[in-house]
């Protein structure tokens, strides 16, 4: 399912209206009559429905869901915010044929609230652009007051289709009904905490619309993708055919971090997994994971890449005076796919020219902050632009970038976007980035189709987590340590 923007699905719009010849009250009339299917099987029990009707196509909607709702035997009001005489086209159309089937409608006025439960949002769908304006900001002011359920059409009142500040006084949604796509802000923060819950209806429009307008390309990765690119294990294999991976990872001061990323490796299905760190640090890792083979990290690394299939770097490490020399090593010379992490993308950012220049898979995945560091900015400014960060420097410098946070977004060389639907707040501690790197390492050396890997392996580190959550594990205790004890079951639930 691919995320647009507002101003993409007016491109949409036209397009199947103007090329391929769609009526666009029908459309509406579609729209309409999949909001009321739903609103008909969310409430039941005889609610009061007040529809508060706006101008522009989310009126028009508005007043098919009142007409229907209507033919329903539904208990209805209808209140127009703007002038009668603002309505034009196809909302005016749907407008009249409401007007045809004998059913009525009144001005606003805020004393409809007390005779309603359920208020249903037509007022501004994807048709704004900057400050929320008279009447309707005192509108959204009245629904918030009232204390209401409140149901929007598309997206919440205010809130903007793409990645733009969410103006202030925008209206707070129980549920939102999206129509035929999921729009770009969904996933994005604060504006996802005013949607409320949220599904997306079709209104029948067809694929082949996307494919002519929207030219950016922003995926919604899940359950079914995952388990249609998982990779099955054939009865003859051994452990050579399953991935000889190399994680560079773990100090003194962090060995943890080498832990919890070859524990997941192991546990996501790398056939041989050999970890780098301090000579004195072996001990400790190897007493969490003993299916791994150690290298002592003061050797030379160009002797520990050697026949690996992948290789990942970065988690734990604390590079000081070794970072650069190690990373330049694996940029220039290493061939198979190599994952960057944590302490190595405190390095990375001098040493771009390079990545550019390599001809080998390179993914990195960073938190905001790292993000941040990378491209000179902050990491509030790369969670108000998430998107265009991403898929920015990806295109830019020929890599995969796994951008972290809620809605993991990985990001292509094409500049192609996969937003991630998995994971809860129970991510949010320091431990889980080292299990992601590890999974990711497994699942990249198994295939020359990097994307779907990258994508399978950040839904999984997701989905375990929910995994944990869903069977009483509270988010404020979860740890890296579970995720990897529960990875087996929920590669179990997903195969």
């Amino acid at each position: 399912m691919q995320a647009v923007t507002g101003e993409e699905m007016g491109a949409v719009d036209r397009y199947v209206i103007e090329t391929l010849g769609y009526p666009g009250a029908m459309l509406m009339e579609n729209a309409g009559r999949a909001v009321t299917e739903r609103l008909l099987h969310y409430y039941h029990t005889g609610e009061r429905f007040l529809i508060l009707i706006g101008s522009g196509n989310n009126g028009g909607d508005g007043f098919v869901i009142a007409r229907t709702l209507k033919d329903a035997k539904r208990e209805v009001h209808v209140c127009l915010i703007p002038p009668e005489e603002k309505f034009k086209g196809d909302a005016k159309l749907h407008k009249n044929l409401y007007e045809n089937a004998g059913y009525t409608w009144t001005s606003y006025d805020p004393i409809y609230f007390q005779k309603a439960d359920i208020v249903i949002d037509a007022l501004l769908g994807t048709g704004i652009s900057g400050d929320i304006r008279e009447p309707y900001s005192n509108v959204i002011e009245a629904i918030t007051n009232a204390e209401k359920t409140v149901v929007s059409v598309d997206l919440p009142s205010g809130i903007p289709g793409d990645e733009t500040t969410v103006p202030e006084g925008s209206l707070q949604a129980d549920r939102t009904i999206t129509l035929q796509q999921p729009k770009l802000s969904y996933y994005t923060y604060p504006a996802r905490d005013y949607y409320g819950e949220t599904e997306v209806v079709p209104i029948g429009i067809p694929p082949t619309a996307f494919e002519h307008t929207v030219k950016t390309k922003r995926n919604v990765w899940s359950a079914s993708e995952t388990a249609n690119h998982w990779q099955p294990w054939a009865a003859s294999s051994h452990k050579g055919n399953h991935g000889k991976v190399g994680i560079i990872a773990g100090s003194e001061t962090m060995p943890g971090a080498a832990a919890i990323a070859a524990g997941a490796a192991v546990k996501s299905g790398a056939g041989l997994t050999t970890i780098a760190t301090p000579q004195s640090v072996i001990p400790m890792v190897a007493a969490h994971v003993p299916e791994a083979t150690y290298f002592p990290r003061e050797n030379e690394i160009s002797s520990f890449y050697e026949n690996k299939d992948g290789i990942a770097v970065g988690p734990g490490t604390g590079f000081d005076t070794d970072g650069p020399e190690i990373l330049t090593e694996l940029i220039e010379n290493f061939e198979g796919p190599l994952v960057v992490d944590a302490d190595g993308l405190h390095q990375l950012a001098e040493m771009l020219d390079r990545v550019r220049a390599r001809k080998h898979p390179l993914i990195i995945t960073p938190h905001p902050g790292e993000m941040a560091a990378l491209i000179g900015s902050s990491p509030r400014d790369v969670n108000s632009r998430r998107f265009e960060v991403a898929a920015s420097f990806a295109q830019e410098h020929g890599i995969y970038v796994v951008l972290k946070g809620p809605y993991t977004l990985v990001a292509t060389p094409e500049g192609e976007i996969w937003i991630n639907d998995s994971g809860n707040a129970g991510l949010a501690k320091g431990g889980s980035g080292d299990v992601l790197t590890g999974i990711v390492l497994a699942f990249v050396t198994k295939t020359n189709n990097i994307q779907p890997a990258i994508s399978s392996a950040v839904y999984m580190h997701g989905y375990t987590a929910d995994y944990l959550l869903e069977r009483g594990v509270p988010m404020e205790t979860m740890n890296a340590m579970e995720m990897i004890q529960a990875l087996p079951n929920s590669f179990r639930e997903i195969r």
